[in-house]
């Protein structure tokens, strides 16, 4: 008969693969999101009679589990947005009406549901009061009874697109799997998201029972974002790398897998904008396949080596950005020759160090300098005062600090989000 794995949310299958891995969803999970549970296929009583066996009872229970809130940001960064659904959706509907068109048989010829009205069909009750009970098949209405609650929207469950596997169901959760999961497996995770209600079900992925079996070697399944997934950021100095790092480790960890850095302990190849940009050039040269994401300063000097860098017309796998303007920032003390004002330093003074928390009680309120006026951008530049001391408060501070404590993340948060959303515009 074989054994099956399936990636499922409660209790309704997403994807399917009999005797092989199929699509690897390990980039779904994060290390932690390992546990072991009773798997159906697996002879639990050998075991209570050859106990010196039970080491391997524990591979075969083996699965991953995470919330699909939080396999949502892991979603969005790949790509996997609801615009994307929609249009894998409208692709599926569009090749259904072709194939309709040949049919001869009138009743073949479905209007069928929109995309809003698919999610409203997908998302109408809760996963988690849905029946998984399996209906025996000699039970008369079996079909109604699988159906369950269900059976009252049949006349919108025929307006979607029809599969080799609509027809086969035994229980609630297994109608909604056969009827309505015809996108990808990513899609229908977005589809689910839109009710509320869903948000704590669990994501699995029971792989043990495979392995159990002999058809998969344990080394495939493996949790984290796979390389090609992964992120570089360049960004124009080691305290930029540093900090960006770490608020992504503390404050964003279900997506901090996906980002790797340029020597963030180490020694800095770039030290500036010029030469930053000058490493994107080398990168184009040689056609590099990685996704790379440049990451400069939101001040004057940042806003030129960005728009140099710009003019390169960048592929599709490399993007550029410039830390996020920000509320904050439009009324900040500023000092100029003509002394003490309020300015706007988004473009213009904007540097790592501005998303820290400012408050440090052995310092004046913080005030940036104007030093220098860029020609090409018609703007001056100007540098925080004591901004070292800024970076070091923040490297002083626990995890558990940053996290939960007195620490202003507000802005390292906008910070990471536009770092996240450029992240996924970017073509692996």
């Amino acid at each position: 008969m074989g054994t099956s794995i399936e990636l499922c949310i409660g209790n309704v299958s997403l994807s399917y693969s009999k005797n092989h891995m199929g699509i690897d969803y390990g980039f779904l999970f994060q290390e932690g999101d390992l546990f072991g549970r009773n798997m159906d296929p697996i002879a639990y009583g050998s075991y209570e009679e050859h106990p010196e066996e039970m080491g391997e009872l524990d591979e075969a229970e083996e699965l991953f589990a995470r919330t699909l809130s939080r396999i949502l940001p892991r979603l969005e960064i790949l790509g996997f947005t609801l615009e994307a659904a929609r249009a894998e959706y409208q692709a599926v509907v569009a090749e259904a009406v072709e194939l309709d068109s040949y049919s001869e048989l009138e009743e073949k010829k479905y209007e069928y549901l929109s995309f809003e009205e698919f999610c409203n069909l997908v998302c109408r009750y809760p996963l988690s009061d849905l029946k998984s009970g399996y209906i025996e098949y000699e039970t008369p209405d079996r079909d109604m009874l699988s159906q369950g609650r269900f059976a009252a929207d049949i006349d919108e469950f025929d307006r979607i697109p029809w599969t080799d596997n609509s027809d086969s169901y035994w229980s609630e959760t297994s109608f909604l799997s056969a009827r309505v999961c015809i996108l990808s497996a990513e899609s229908m995770l977005r589809v689910f998201a839109l009710n509320a209600a869903n948000a704590e079900v669990e994501v699995t992925w029971a792989f043990g029972s495979i392995v159990y079996a002999g058809w998969v070697q344990r080394e495939a399944f493996l949790p984290g974002a796979r390389q090609k997934q992964k992120v570089l950021i360049a960004t124009e100095g080691v305290s930029d790398a540093r900090i960006i790092r770490r608020s992504l480790d503390i404050l964003r960890p279900d997506v901090a897998d996906f980002f790797n850095f340029v020597d963030v302990n180490e020694r800095h190849h770039f030290w500036g904008t010029g030469n930053l940009v000058k490493f994107a050039e080398g990168l184009l040269r040689i056609d590099v396949l990685n996704q790379v994401l440049f990451v400069f300063d939101n001040d004057a000097e940042g806003v030129d080596a960005y728009r140099k860098l710009e003019k390169l017309t960048l592929p599709g796998n490399m993007r550029a950005m410039l830390l996020p303007d920000l509320e904050d920032f439009r009324e900040f003390a500023t000092l100029g020759p003509e002394g003490v004002s309020v300015s706007d330093i988004n473009g213009r003074a904007a540097a790592i160090e501005c998303y820290l928390d400012l408050r440090l009680d052995q310092y004046p309120p913080p005030q940036v300098t104007w030093s220098n006026f860029k020609k090409d951008i018609g703007a001056w530049h100007g540098v925080l005062d004591y901004k070292d001391s800024y970076s070091k408060h923040f490297y002083d501070q626990s995890d558990d600090l940053l996290r939960n404590g007195s620490y202003d993340v507000s802005k390292l948060l906008k910070l990471n989000d536009a770092l996240i959303k450029q992240a996924g515009l970017l073509t692996p």
